[in-house]
């Protein structure tokens, strides 16, 4: 019974549920559509209109969902939703408390708006109580909100607003967290108020901060909310610095705090403090601001502050590889802050600092209309006692200042202005200068143009215009015209300029510029000029003048266009212009001298050749750097014409190529005599007298030249090299032709004047260098029938002397080579192939070395040719002599040596070592007639040798060393591959004898070449003994492989190698690559080899491989018979076994049959007792059946035990 109670409760609440769940589906909700519009009217004070579906769920919580929301008037809507989802607590909602647990907005679009009249408006008038209704959570998802300020017709749009929103009431509190974007950028938003008191305030808080992080406001105060809502409170603004590169560079937030009174017409900020970096504490600024807001926007600031200082630059960095401070500042300035609204602002700074520098008692007064300022008043205090004042319009463009206008810098001390942009020198010129600069100014993005200023010193004026770009184009244009400037004003005028050579920053913030500059007088670098102009550029590379020119500076005048690039080490000048000087003691002739470190005897030289006025011209050359300089005009008693052509310029006149030619053209010859600095009395009979110069080569090194002085007939010339120390000494190699009528102008020139001497012509070549060198030049003779030529020299110090020297040979010989190096008793001729004499390279240890270097056309041995162009280094030393470096041609290939006789002294044993190496040597031509005429190839390899003994003879017989060679297209004579072709082609050998088989093995072996594309080997020498072991080459058709030995003291020669074939395909044939081999023994010497061929091993293994073969062949023939003889066998046994077959299965059919009948005979008889007897003996009807087995029909046609074939 109690168990039928359950199931009937159980099925009422089974019922009961279902209906919860099925019942709000069969409910039209859209009839209760006017309720709920009324209930959210209610909350809202607006009427809310329900335009999309109404849907409801009861279980498992109360959900209630509506689609396209209407708050106000269908024509200005306060509000839209494009759906709404409610779920309410079940217990409550039974209760009729709508208590919302989760609402979720999606889409909504709210509308503010500030009137004409400045009043806020958004057309919902919130319940207090909300009419019963709670909100524990709230989601907002995509959600809007407009502003729309009728006042000046403008809308702020907040879009993709999406967070969490709750409130306990309309009343509050509630509180927001999520985020929107305004104008394309994300921000974050969290904001909290209380519950609206009873004077009708609520306590907000709020914090504002887009995704990127780079600032963040946060508002904490009293709001009252209403048509006129006030804001009372506090503001804290912070901006992020800039990333920093390193830690010196690290910087902290931008921070602003400030009271905040804020309602719909006016925002005012009183007290606040603006600090730029929170890590220096020390830097902050004060002041107030009020903005106006509505139909007539404005504002109106103060700043204020003690000091304000830039942050300060990495303290690791450079100075020195940066720009100078100012042009940095120039190029950092920011864009000026343009509010859209016009207003006022006074900025009253006791200091700022900048960095390099610092601006005192700071004042600014500007006002803007929202696009421009105008600064009316900006002044300044700078070191030096300096007032800078300026004045203008000032914009933003391009995201850069820019401001044009008028300034003024009038400094009572330029000494402490200087230190801006330069160091100061010791006894300082600027010290208590005043000085003044005014004019218009443009400030825009990438240049500072200063125009129309006026610069005054001493109480002259000088115009000046300047620009500064710092932009992308780093660059300085300067105008300067200046009055008389004397001595005092050029200095103050160069203590201003910039240390353009000392201090690299300023070739950094201005690697171009141009200048024109102009000055009646003025000293320039310690000399005096009048009518000066220097005008032109620079660059990165160059600086060049247009235009450089003085009517009289240190007593020269010129009057030129140049241009110098390169380096300070490495310039390179090039220009054209008038040079004049009057006298050989002008001082500023004196400082260039100074400056080029002139010696002493030169200048007195050159000072002979004033006075000077020549056309100069230094121009390019025709390769890179090079430089041409011309010079034509009077050249004291002479008229000069000169043209250099320098391969390096100017600059490297020492160290590059130089070519000049000049020459002296005189009537007056003792005049130009003396000039030259000859002496006093004239060279030559005839007073025209020319003077040709010509010289070409390097000035440091050696230049190869051509003097010449000549007057008709007569002449004195010398061609040759000309060295010139730093000491100022004249050295020269070469050779002095003379010519002279009277040759006592030679011994004047050498310090012997009024000795007289006869007519002379004469060559002779000759090196001076004081008496320290000694070198003989244009060696020819002869050796025999062979000529020679060449130079030597002898080179002494204090303790040793060397021996230089090339000398060119027709023809040398093996036999004088060996000669120098053994010498001539060691040449002594013995019982053996190899001199037996003692070597002899002298008994004392030598005082000289030297190193003569040798060429022949060819090298001969035995009175013939051998080898080539043959070239080579003979050096010696206190103990030794070498052959080095020899080389001589064979054919196309070369060989080459290097050898060392050691050592020179009393003991008899010598040593003899070196290498030698072949390359592309054809075995013909080095080879001895026997060998060269059966080997062929080109050889290329190396051996290193060394050996010891009294006599060659000795040396050979304890050689030792090693090497390796690589033979190229080598081949042998009568060694044919196809030897193993033939053989193996071959028939009834069996036949054949011992002898025929030799004869078939030689002429076949005879009718080719082994050919190898390449042969390699390696090799060792030891006791005078070679030895090639384990010698392998891979040819065409056959592989050659063996050892050789050669005894190098009597060129005796033992080897044997063998022949075998490589791929050879033939299987089972005569021939097989493991047995077949031919064998060549080699004995004799090497200048007159004997060849074997050793062929019984290959008659023998071609004998029992033909044997082979027959064996094989009647072994296969037996093995066929019996094949057949099995297979007949099979055949017969299966016949046999296949009439067994059949007749047992005749048997088993005849069995079947009987069975058959007999039950057929079973069945009648019992069917006939059934029946009556039939009458006796009845006739028979139909054939008689036995019950025998049918008859079979044999096809077979064989019968049983007969032979089957």
């Amino acid at each position: 019974m109690l168990n039928r109670i359950y199931i009937v409760v159980g099925l009422l609440a089974i019922i009961v549920l279902g209906g919860a769940f099925i019942a709000p589906y069969l409910i039209q909700w859209g009839d209760y559509r006017t309720r709920m519009e009324a209930l959210a009217s209610s909350a809202l004070g607006t009427p809310v209109t329900i335009r999309g579906d109404i849907t409801f769920a009861l279980l498992p919580q109360p959900r209630l969902r509506f689609t396209d929301v209407l708050v106000g008037s269908a024509e200005e809507p306060a509000a839209t939703v494009d759906s709404v989802d409610a779920e309410f607590s079940l217990m409550d909602f039974l209760r009729d408390n709508y208590d919302v647990t989760e609402l979720v907005l999606r889409g909504p679009v709210i509308d503010f708006s500030i009137d004409e009249s400045g009043l806020f408006g958004s057309g919902v008038n919130l319940a207090a109580e909300g009419g019963g209704v709670a909100l524990q959570q709230a989601s907002i998802i995509d959600g809007t909100i407009r502003l729309m300020d009728r006042r000046v017709q403008q809308t702020f749009v907040a879009s993709k607003i999406d967070g969490d929103l709750r409130l306990s009431g309309f009343a509050g509190p509630f509180q927001f967290q999520g985020g929107g974007t305004f104008q394309g950028d994300r921000y974050g938003l969290r904001l909290n108020a209380s519950q609206v008191d009873a004077a009708g305030e609520t306590r907000v808080s709020s914090f504002v901060q887009p995704d990127s992080g780079a600032f963040s406001v946060n508002l904490e105060g009293q709001l009252r909310p209403g048509i006129a809502p006030k804001f009372d409170g506090t503001m804290t603004y912070r901006q992020r610095p800039p990333l920093a590169e390193s830690a010196d560079e690290i910087r902290g937030d931008l921070i602003l705090e400030s009271k905040l009174v804020a309602s719909a017409d006016r925002i005012v900020l009183t007290g606040y403090t603006l600090q730029p970096d929170q890590n220096r504490a020390g830097t902050r600024l004060t002041g107030a601001a009020s903005i106006q807001l509505g139909a007539r926007r404005s504002f109106d600031a103060v700043v204020s502050g003690g000091v304000f200082s830039l942050p300060p630059r990495d303290a690791k960095e450079d100075a020195s590889t940066r720009p100078l401070e100012a042009v940095r500042l120039l190029a950092e300035l920011p864009a000026p802050l343009m509010p859209p609204l016009p207003g006022r602002i006074g900025i009253d700074l006791a200091e700022v600092g900048l960095r390099g520098f610092a601006l005192r008692n700071v004042r600014m007064d500007a006002s803007t209309d929202g696009t421009s300022w105008t600064v009316e008043q900006f002044i300044g205090q700078l070191p030096g006692d300096t007032t800078v004042r300026a004045n203008g319009q000032l914009i933003e463009e391009g995201g850069h200042p820019d401001f044009r206008g008028q300034f003024s810098v009038s400094s009572e001390r330029l000494d402490g202005l200087v230190h801006l942009w330069r160091k100061p020198e010791d006894g300082n010129t600027l010290f208590n200068q005043a000085g003044s600069l005014r004019g218009d100014v443009m400030l825009t993005g990438d240049a500072l143009r200063l125009s129309e200023a006026q610069l005054t010193l001493n109480q002259v004026a000088h115009a000046v215009d300047m620009r500064v770009g710092f932009g992308e184009e780093k660059r300085l244009d300067v105008v300067g015209h200046f009055a008389d400037l004397g001595a005092q004003g050029s200095a103050v005028v160069g203590a201003l300029l910039p240390d353009i050579v000392g201090d690299p920053r300023f070739g950094i913030s201005f690697p171009e510029g141009s200048f024109s500059l102009t000055g009646e007088t003025a000293r320039v670098f310690g000399y005096d000029g009048s009518t000066l102009v220097a005008e032109g550029q620079w660059g990165p590379d160059a600086i060049s003048f247009t235009r450089l020119s003085a009517g009289e500076w240190g007593g020269i005048g010129f009057d030129a266009a140049l241009k110098a690039s390169g380096s300070a080490t490495a310039p390179m000048l090039t220009g054209s212009g008038r040079v004049r000087v009057a006298s050989a003691s002008a001082p500023a002739l004196a400082g260039l001298y100074d400056l080029l470190g002139t010696p002493p005897d030169w200048r007195s030289f050159l000072g002979r050749l004033a006075p000077l006025e020549a056309l100069v011209d230094l121009g390019p050359g025709d390769g890179e750097g090079a430089q041409v300089l011309t010079a034509g005009g009077a050249l004291g008693a002479a008229r000069l014409d000169l043209r250099a052509e320098l391969d390096g310029g100017l600059a490297a006149l020492k160290t590059a190529a130089l070519r000049l030619t000049a020459s002296l053209e005189s009537d007056d010859s003792a005049g130009l005599t003396q000039q030259l600095g000859l002496g006093d009395d004239p060279l030559f009979e005839q007073e025209a007298m020319l003077v040709s110069l010509r010289l070409e080569g390097v000035p440091g090194n050696s230049l190869a030249s051509r003097i010449t002085l000549s007057a008709g007939d007569e002449s004195l010339g010398f061609a040759g090299d000309l060295v010139a120390t730093d000491g100022g000494e004249i050295q020269g190699t070469g050779t002095l032709d003379v010519a002279l009528a009277n040759a006592g102008g030679l011994a004047q020139i050498v310090g012997a004047p009024g000795l007289s001497l006869p007519q002379a012509q004469a060559s002779a070549g000759v090196h001076f260098e004081g008496g320290r060198m000694l070198r003989l030049t244009e060696i020819a003779g002869t050796s025999g029938d062979t000529g020679f030529s060449g130079a030597l020299a002898l080179a002494r110090t204090r303790d040793s002397a060397a021996v230089t020297g090339e000398l060119a040979v027709d023809t040398i010989s093996v036999e004088g080579l060996a000669t120098t190096l053994f010498g001539r008793a060691g040449m002594v001729a013995g019982s053996g192939g190899w001199p037996e004499g003692p070597i002899s390279i002298g008994n004392q240890p030598r005082l000289t070395r030297g190193s003569v270097g040798v060429t022949a056309k060819a090298l001969a041995a035995g009175g013939s040719t051998r080898l080539g162009a043959t070239a080579f280094d003979l050096v010696w030393d206190e103990s030794r002599v070498r052959l080095a470096q020899f080389e001589a041609a064979i054919g196309t290939g070369a060989a080459k040596l290097d050898m060392t006789v050691c050592c020179a002294g009393p003991l008899a044993d010598k040593t003899v070592s070196g290498r030698v190496s072949l390359s592309a040597a054809a075995i013909s031509a080095i080879a001895p007639p026997a060998v060269a005429a059966s080997l062929a190839g080109r050889l290329e390899g190396g051996v290193q040798f060394g050996g010891t003994g009294a006599s060659l003879a000795e040396v050979i017989r304890t050689l030792a060393g090693e090497g390796n060679f690589t033979l190229a297209d080598f081949s042998v004579d009568q060694l044919a591959p196809t030897v193993f072709q033939t053989l193996a082609g071959l028939e009834d050998v069996l036949n054949m004898d011992a002898a025929t088989l030799r004869n078939i093995m030689g002429l076949a072996l005879q009718q080719g070449r082994f050919v190898a594309s390449t042969a390699n080997g390696a090799f060792s020498i030891a006791g005078g003994v070679l030895r090639l072991n384990n010698f392998l080459v891979d040819g065409d058709g056959a592989r050659l492989a063996g050892d050789l030995a050669l005894d190098l003291g009597s060129l005796g020669v033992a080897g044997d190698f063998a022949l075998t074939p490589i791929g050879l395909s033939e299987v089972g044939g005569l021939i097989g690559s493991d047995t077949a081999r031919i064998f060549a023994r080699l004995s004799g010497s090497l200048l007159a080899p004997v060849t074997r061929l050793d062929l019984d091993e290959m008659v023998a293994a071609i004998q029992v491989r033909a044997n082979e073969l027959e064996v094989d062949r009647l072994e296969a023939l037996r093995a066929e018979d019996a094949e057949r003889q099995r297979a007949a066998a099979e055949a017969r046994n299966a016949l046999i076994q296949a009439e067994r077959e059949r007749a047992a299965e005749a048997a088993r059919q005849a069995a079947e049959e009987a069975a058959r009948q007999a039950a057929e005979a079973e069945a009648q008889r019992a069917q006939q007792e059934q029946q009556p007897a039939p009458p006796a003996n009845p006739p028979l009807e139909g054939p008689l059946d036995l019950g025998l087995p049918p008859p079979q029909n044999d096809q077979s046609g064989f019968g049983v035990n007969r032979p089957m074939f």
